[in-house]
């Protein structure tokens, strides 16, 4: 089981599989955070997409940064597919920081409970895209790729290599 706690800031990480409570809560979040690059999409269709993640045997595997008082504060997932019609997988995805928690390393924490995850199941690539922050990602040994238009924004794709 994971549970990964960094000692910078009382946060644990855990499959969303662990708290089927905090569904909606990750939901919303990755609604409001990305939902305009859906057109069409609504929050009752991100609620079924995150359920269909709440597993720990596989992906898509989502996650959640629970601090000391069992608050979600975060969340990341595991899933293999983020860009329509490109045919590289797995994806690190919908990394997202509640604003309270941002700045204190739940980021890099929840990226490295990915990665982690992503190298026990097999993989030794992982990708990612952002449209806001590749400069932490490249702070966590990610490498640029290339930048493109993804509907009608600027985004970044990454790779890291992952230990055998």
């Amino acid at each position: 089981m994971l549970d990964v706690m960094d000692t910078r800031w009382d946060v644990h990480i855990r499959p969303l599989a662990d708290r089927p409570d905090l569904l909606e809560t990750v939901a919303r979040w990755e609604f409001e955070a990305w939902g305009y690059l859906s057109p069409g999409a609504t929050l009752a269709g991100r609620i079924d997409d995150v359920r269909t993640a709440m597993r720990v045997d596989g992906v898509p595997m989502a996650f959640v940064a629970l601090d000391d008082a069992g608050t979600a504060v975060g969340t990341a997932s595991l899933i293999d597919d983020d860009l329509p019609g490109d045919l590289r997988n797995p994806w690190l995805a919908n990394v997202y920081v509640a604003p309270s928690a941002r700045r204190t390393g739940v980021g890099s924490r929840l990226v490295d409970a990915v990665e982690q995850q992503a190298a026990r199941f097999g993989y030794r690539r992982l990708y990612l895209f952002t449209a806001t922050v590749p400069q932490l990602y490249a702070r966590l040994g990610w490498q640029t790729l290339e930048t493109r238009d993804y509907r009608g924004e600027d985004i970044t794709v990454m790779a890291k290599d992952l230990p055998a």
